[in-house]
């Protein structure tokens, strides 16, 4: 039987186990959050930066090279991907435009984009991303959404379909990272983006996870799906103990295989309480949902935007403690 019951004794000395790490050489004094923004003050940061963070563009574009997907293409999107309209986007690239526009002003150390940023794989919608990004001249990570690899009613598990799809049409946003798992550090503080956007997370990506964790150094979470936090609804679906095939009330609208009745495996659980237990993460950012919503988990926040197709993004600042 799949572990259910997070909390557990044997289960959190394992997680402790794998996530010891050397004290950090900075710590957080507070976190602050007024609307779109979020105020890290932290002691030991020697310069003070900001970074961008935004999910849910659900951006189209089409040209005659998506004509063959279009029968897996036309629910998500729409009149855009009719052939009298290639070349004509669904419009939300000025969300994108805004936001970049503002980055610049705001000379951000780093955009994350945090999956759905395209409604499926079109090369016309990854090459207009890719220039849009590359013209704004700002550093930039993407990690993928569920919708980004995803044509609905195309045959394969989504495991497969991303695997596809990410190496045929994707590639060229991840910039030569590893799609799955990546971490840079931007003055002290360890950038970490993880792709759990079938929702489950692989032994590989644990792998990682707990590599960086073992850094030491304070970790800021970029992925698509919110961890589940209890009181969520299911859309909270990484390691949610509830999520399951009678769960799943999507899986018919996006022509896709149903969710496993056994849930998850052991491993995105032990990721999640990995994340929650580790006191280098101090902020997990995510999307989905095109919900807003804070929570503040002792140590940390998890901050899942709005939909930023309706112009919400996020920025969050580190600024050094006051008295420093």
């Amino acid at each position: 039987m799949k572990q259910k019951v997070f909390g557990c004794l044997a289960m959190i000395a394992c997680v402790l186990a794998a996530c010891r790490q050397e004290s950090q050489p900075m710590e957080v004094k507070s976190i602050t959050v007024q609307k779109e923004q979020v105020y890290y003050r932290i002691k030991g940061l020697e310069k003070p930066f900001t970074v961008m963070f935004m999910a849910d563009t659900h951006f189209t574009l089409e040209d005659e090279r998506g004509k063959p997907y279009y029968d897996y293409s036309r629910r998500m999107g729409g009149e855009a991907v009719e052939p009298e309209n290639y070349g004509k986007s669904n419009g939300r690239e000025k969300s994108l435009v805004s936001s970049l526009k503002k980055g610049q002003q705001e000379k951000v150390s780093l955009v994350i984009l945090g999956g759905d940023i395209l409604n499926f794989p079109s090369l016309a919608s990854v090459e207009y991303l890719k220039k849009l990004l590359d013209d704004a001249r700002l550093p930039w990570v993407y990690t993928a959404g569920n919708h980004d690899w995803h044509y609905e009613g195309e045959a394969g598990s989504s495991m497969e379909q991303r695997k596809r799809w990410t190496e045929s049409h994707l590639m060229p946003l991840y910039q030569g990272n590893h799609p799955l798992y990546h971490a840079q550090v931007i003055h002290g503080i360890n950038f970490v983006t993880i792709d759990n956007s079938v929702f489950e997370i692989t032994p590989e990506q644990l792998s990682f996870f707990q590599g960086e964790v073992a850094k030491g150094l304070p970790i800021v979470l970029a992925m698509h799906i919110p961890i589940y936090v209890e009181g969520h609804n299911i859309d909270y679906g990484c390691g949610n103990p509830t999520w399951n095939a009678d769960h799943d009330i999507y899986y018919e609208i996006e022509r896709r295989e149903p969710w496993p009745a056994e849930g998850f495996t052991e491993t995105t659980y032990r990721f999640r309480d990995c994340v929650l237990h580790s006191p280098s993460v101090i902020g997990i950012y995510a999307g989905h949902t095109h919900e807003k919503a804070i929570d503040f988990l002792s140590d940390k926040i998890q901050y899942v935007t709005d939909a930023h197709y309706a112009g919400s993004d996020v920025m969050i600042h580190f600024l050094p403690s006051l008295g420093e």
